[in-house]
């Protein structure tokens, strides 16, 4: 499964990721409970990358700590 996209997965690609998860984890989902869960993450996550631009508020990618200008 070397051209696996992350982005567009083949049929074969869906299907063979629904399998190996729900082996894995004995469970029942489909495909798509992986569209809904990744488009939530990447609303969520564009959400957060415009509140960090426009506040002035940055975190450390090394520490994970908040950092904030002396005017906060």
């Amino acid at each position: 499964m070397n051209n696996y996209r992350i982005k567009d997965p083949t049929p074969f690609g869906k299907q063979f990721m629904v399998e190996q998860f729900n082996k894995e984890f004995h469970l029942d989902i489909t495909y798509k409970f992986f569209k809904e869960k990744l488009d939530t993450m990447k609303k969520k996550y564009k959400k957060y990358k415009e509140l960090l631009s426009s506040t002035g508020i940055s975190v450390d990618p090394i520490t994970s700590e908040i950092d904030a200008s002396e005017s906060w």
